[in-house]
């Protein structure tokens, strides 16, 4: 049987106040507790596991409820169906990586794209994917040059950039790509054939990474402009 446990006692355990609490239930990041009468309620194990998670990836990542509760939720997508252009996702790498050479680990090392720590860290965070050969993508590879620049730029451990910091990327990249599945396959599947979806999924895909990044430089320095005005008028 699992132990149940009131309010106050599933505050203690989670460090999480109870109008906070309320809230997430309400959000539909917590189940909603056993009632035994109307202002009887009761909470389990799971609720302390889940309040947990929401605070390390809340403090940790620093990922907003939204994503949260799409990680907490496992991402279930079942418009995702396999028979809605089954066909796509080959179309698609075929168009996109143009049969791309894979390239070596030791290569990339020893060429200075990317240090062995950097490589551990991307693969144990998910960020690359290295086969058994010890070969990754193009793409991957393109990633770790990418974090190489990062580093070189100053964006470092010793400075507090921690890989942390890329998981947050790695989790919204999660979460985005998740809805923007679901948006495509809702308003395509059925409406028009696979050729077309792939033409508006191969030509979507650099039109709306252009479209992230104007909107992130816009609202970074919006905010570098608002910092300012908060200084200037101390």
């Amino acid at each position: 049987m699992i132990a149940a446990m009131r309010m106050r006692e599933l505050e203690s355990r989670s460090g999480v106040g109870r109008e906070t609490i309320r809230f997430y239930i309400r959000e539909g990041l917590l189940p909603e507790p056993a009632r035994a009468a109307r202002n009887s309620a009761s909470y389990t194990e799971t609720h302390v596991t889940r309040l947990g998670l929401i605070k390390r990836l809340q403090e940790e990542r620093f990922l907003p409820l939204a994503v949260i509760r799409s990680i907490l939720d496992g991402n279930t997508a079942p418009w995702l169906e396999p028979q809605a252009f089954p066909g796509l996702d080959a179309t698609l790498r075929a168009r996109i990586d143009h049969d791309a050479p894979r390239m070596t680990v030791a290569a990339l090392i020893e060429g200075g794209t990317a240090t062995r720590e950097t490589l551990d860290e991307a693969v144990v965070g998910g960020i690359v994917d290295i086969d058994a050969a010890g070969t990754l993508s193009a793409r991957d590879a393109a990633i770790l040059a990418v974090l190489g620049d990062l580093d070189r730029i100053g964006f470092r451990r010793d400075r507090g950039f921690t890989p942390g910091m890329v998981g947050m990327y790695s989790d919204f990249v999660d979460w985005i790509t998740a809805q923007e599945m679901r948006l495509f396959f809702e308003a395509t599947a059925g409406h028009v054939d696979e050729a077309e979806a792939a033409d508006m999924a191969e030509r979507g895909i650099g039109a709306v990474n252009e479209l992230i990044g104007l909107m992130r430089t816009k609202a970074l320095l919006g905010r570098l402009a608002s910092r300012r005005r908060v200084a200037n008028d101390r």
